[in-house]
């Protein structure tokens, strides 16, 4: 995969798959806006440029319409452009439904959910602009293959971002924009 040139945002990619996922891009010779909640960004984006590719730190919440924005605003800022969005970042905390408030249901959904709509929203516009982009949003096998137990809202929006990527793919296929979803098992 030759990536030479395109520049890649990924969502929680201060660990686990979105760290592994930048650093892939960064390998592949991608420029990669390394964005997470956490400072372990900063570490990511040392080892990216260690690859000998271009990284950039973002702190975003992504369940934070203004943080998306200013991720995506920045990186058009010191890029020029967005090829590929990776809407990683996620959150699975354990709970029985019976103990499960309308906070912990919420939360799960803003950060899971309404984060891969505010990413995939602030990026579009330039991707169809250029006529062509990439967005991958990791999915699960939870909720469109099996049931976890204790996992009632998270398994709710990961299913629901599977429809989301089948709607939005219809939608946006004719910029040359591709929308697609990869679904983990435990990792």
């Amino acid at each position: 995969m030759e990536l030479k040139d395109k520049v890649s945002i990924v969502t929680g990619a201060g660990q686990g798959i979105g760290r592994e996922i930048a650093l892939s891009l960064a390998m592949s010779g991608s420029k990669v806006v390394v964005a997470d909640i956490t400072d372990k960004r900063f570490e990511v984006v040392r080892e990216v440029e260690a690859i000998g590719a271009q990284g950039f730190a973002m702190r975003c919440d992504i369940s934070s319409k203004e943080d998306v924005e200013a991720m995506v605003s920045k990186t058009l800022e010191k890029f020029g452009k967005v090829d590929i969005l990776v809407n990683n970042a996620g959150i699975y905390p354990s709970k029985p439904f019976v103990e499960m408030t309308e906070q912990d249901w919420d939360k799960v959904l803003n950060v899971n959910l309404k984060g891969v709509f505010y990413c995939t929203k602030a990026a579009l516009p330039k991707m169809i602009e250029q006529r062509c982009g990439k967005i991958i949003s990791i999915s699960s096998i939870a909720g469109s293959v099996v049931g976890f137990a204790n996992l009632v809202h998270y398994s709710a929006s990961k299913a629901a971002i599977t429809g989301f990527t089948r709607s939005l793919a219809l939608e946006v296929g004719e910029y040359g924009i591709n929308v697609n979803a990869v679904a983990p098992g435990p990792i």
